[in-house]
């Protein structure tokens, strides 16, 4: 009994430890040390206990209220509400748009540009998954890639692992494209006030570098895989494999493209829109304000025009779970701010890198990459975004590292299978699929190299286009 406890009173024992380490070192008072000790069990448990994450972030906002260091108003405050309200609504369209298996139909349309190549194949899988993590969010991507690579791995009677490694890294790199890619992506929009346009502007053209980077990665590593599958392919025609895939029947594929569109347009262009609509009013709508609606509207005409697949849709297609679990964990992250424990970290930073912004920007890209290593990137970058709202309000230049911590927290979070929501879900399909989880070894082989390259090559681009030009 006492045996299978052990990871959570390890976890305990640990964010005490360091809690009262990092009192000591910072000088913090009691509030601090124990807002500072809640925030390290959060972190702990989430990481060794995933399934418990809503259930420990809601114990740790618990004590914060008991204990009188949070008052309500604060917890208003820092639940990131703006950013809750956007995944919601994007969950809202996406979910609509899986359970009427648009993607499976999006799929078939292009299955015969990759049929008869085992290089194609892995290729079109690739840029697919990066191209749906892009305009959705990888969550809902490495959901129907990942049962579609599985698909493929079953017709042409091939290992699945090599293929899920790839797509799983694809969706992953992928997301960074865009604000609405990638949960990082979506906080570091918010709190540094980015707009779409900025990041096809920054983030778009490296995530399709890193992409080709990482295919080409992915084709050395797994060459031997590939040419086995090419060989596997001659055995089957084009139609069976379209026959397969068509199974689940795509429905209201009209409406659903109309949506898509819609709301892809919406977010890309909100910005210029917000402006428009600004002078149409005479009265000020930001965009952060616009983006917002932008999901929000539509999700609420689709409740309005199909309520009772939309009704299926809020029961089973949006991540509750994962919406409050992030709620709760900005709020832990936020008593870190009230009690002063940030700004503490702050003036360390500061006084280590001598107020230099190049030192300033490679110390916290290259923290919140090895974080993100061992601990969900989304829980590191919800940590560090505070850090660089403070440094920005300073005065300091923080632009680049806004982009830097990005692209450092997801793409060393390649390194390891707990680095990023899309690998969780998809070690959470394989259990589903029961077909076993990826070895570490297997993991750690292609994904370290991706890792480190792709990484180095972002933050080469950003100090290049942030200090030098």
């Amino acid at each position: 009994m006492y045996i299978k406890k052990l990871p959570e009173i390890a976890a305990i024992l640990s964010s005490l430890f360091m809690a009262i380490l990092a009192a000591y070192i910072l000088d913090l008072s009691i509030d601090a040390t124990v807002s500072l000790a809640i925030f390290f069990l959060v972190v702990l448990v989430t990481l060794l206990k995933w399934e418990y994450r809503l259930a420990i972030s809601l114990f740790g906002v618990s004590i914060l209220f008991y204990l009188g260091i949070l008052k309500f108003e604060e917890f208003i405050v820092h639940t990131n509400l703006d950013i809750i309200i956007f995944l919601l609504a994007m969950m809202i369209i996406v979910g609509y748009l899986e359970e009427n298996n648009y993607f499976t139909y999006l799929i078939s349309k292009i299955i015969k540009y990759m049929h008869g190549s085992g290089v194609k194949t892995i290729a079109l899988l690739m840029l697919m998954g990066a191209f749906f993590s892009a305009i959705v969010d990888e969550v809902t991507a490495i959901l129907f890639m990942i049962a579609i690579t599985l698909e493929i791995a079953a017709i042409y009677e091939v290992d699945p692992y090599p293929l899920i490694l790839a797509v799983t890294f694809s969706v992953i790199i992928g997301g960074t494209a865009t604000l609405m890619g990638d949960p990082v992506a979506i906080i570091i929009a918010f709190e540094g006030n980015l707009t779409m346009s900025e990041f096809l502007n920054w983030a778009t053209p490296i995530t399709i570098l890193n992409l080709f980077i990482l295919l080409a990665i992915i084709i050395l590593f797994i060459r031997r895989e590939l040419r086995e599958m090419t060989r596997h392919m001659e055995k089957l025609t084009l139609y069976e494999v379209v026959e397969t895939i068509k199974r689940d029947k795509p429905v209201k594929t009209r409406l659903s493209t109309i949506l898509l569109i819609g709301v892809l347009t919406l977010i890309i262009f909100h910005d210029p829109l917000s402006q428009i609509l600004s002078n149409l009013l005479n009265k000020e709508v930001t965009s952060e304000i616009f983006l917002i609606g932008s999901p929000l509207i539509l999700a609420s005409i689709l409740l309005l025009v199909d309520w009772k697949s939309a009704k299926l849709v809020l029961l089973h297609r949006v991540d509750w779970m994962t919406l409050l679990f992030f709620m709760f964990f900005f709020v832990i992250v936020g008593s870190l701010e009230v009690t002063g424990v940030l700004r503490k970290i702050l003036d360390s930073i500061l006084i280590l890198t001598g107020n230099s912004e190049l030192k300033i920007f490679l110390f916290i890209t290259i923290l919140s990459g090895v974080l993100s290593i061992f601990i969900a990137n989304v829980m590191t970058v919800a940590t560090i975004a505070p850090l660089i709202r403070e440094l920005s309000l300073m005065g300091l230049h923080v632009y680049p590292l806004w982009w830097g911590v990005l692209f450092a927290s997801v793409f060393m979070a390649l390194s390891t299978p707990v680095g990023t929501a899309a690998s969780l879900v998809m070690l959470g399909m394989l259990d589903r699929h029961k077909i076993g989880r990826v070895s570490f070894r297997r993991w750690i082989k292609i994904g370290m190299p991706s890792a480190i390259i792709t990484t180095v090559v972002s933050i080469l681009i950003i100090f290049v286009r942030g200090f030098l030009l």
